[in-house]
């Protein structure tokens, strides 16, 4: 049962309600729910978590005619459960108390404050520190393919173009994490059967995520900058539509500032 119908066949409590919202608000995601004194997960995320964590299923509800899966663990656990979601290939969204439930007035309020991916960790604690992790995109251009890679724990970021040809040579030498790709990118023909042998996460993003015009706006943005020149950089490389998909996922994941990303090297 999906969790709309079960929240549509069964009354439920403002705490599941809220959750319910929350994940509709981060699809793909395993959520990641704080409730007290432990991070709870319900519906399917559950049954993952069960069995990739190792930890009970159970069930919420038990006396209804649809009672909803539950897993959970304690929150101070959550280093060790989260390197093993991020490891096995999942995202997660880390739902906090963002208010003191003795001040609260009714139900406690609940915001989502971080994405992590397995191109997104910064946590030293989750980092292999004898390798890098790169979370990297990819933009085929008319001519060529636009190759973007960023270490959020360090702020290093890095764009070129190459060839169709060239393109299996640099993903094996930068070996991402995590790689952004258009839902429908251009030469889908070329690209998918390069991409799917890599055995990289691969993270479809919607295709107006990848419009060199906004791409463009968001690294200027961040930059603060009116231009690409002092970066060596010319404005309609297939490159620079990478890199500012890029820029848009990890201010999308990370939920706060990313200033410690200073440059874009060539």
């Amino acid at each position: 049962m999906s969790d709309s119908t079960a929240a549509e066949s069964s009354k439920l409590s403002p705490a599941m309600e809220r959750y319910l919202e929350v994940k509709a608000q981060n699809p793909g995601s395993i959520l990641l729910f704080r409730m007290g004194d432990f991070y709870e997960l319900f519906f399917e995320d559950a049954e993952i978590a069960a069995k990739v964590l190792g930890i009970t299923l159970t069930s919420r509800d038990k006396a209804s005619d649809n009672p909803i899966p539950m897993a959970g663990f304690p929150y101070h656990a959550l280093e060790n459960y989260l390197h093993k979601l991020i490891r096995s290939g999942y995202r997660a969204a880390i739902c906090e108390q963002v208010e003191d439930p003795k001040k609260a007035k009714g139900l406690v309020r609940r915001e989502v404050t971080q994405v992590v991916t397995p191109g997104t960790l910064t946590d030293e604690a989750l980092l292999d520190p004898r390798e890098h992790n790169w979370l990297a995109s990819v933009f085929a251009g008319r001519d060529s393919v636009g190759l973007a890679w960023l270490e959020l724990s360090s702020g290093r970021f890095f764009t070129t173009d190459v060839s169709f040809e060239q393109l299996p040579d640099e993903l094996a030498r930068i070996r991402p994490a995590e790689l952004l790709v258009s839902e429908n990118p251009a030469h889908a023909e070329q690209l998918w059967p390069v991409l799917q042998q890599r055995g990289m996460v691969l993270t479809k993003r919607p295709p107006w995520s990848f419009a060199p015009e906004h791409c463009l706006k968001m690294l200027l943005n961040h930059f603060q900058t009116r231009t690409l020149e002092g970066f060596d950089l010319t404005a309609d490389s297939a490159g620079v539509t990478a890199a500012g998909a890029l820029i848009e996922y990890a201010q999308e994941t990370q939920k706060s500032s990313i200033s410690h990303i200073e440059k874009l090297e060539p």
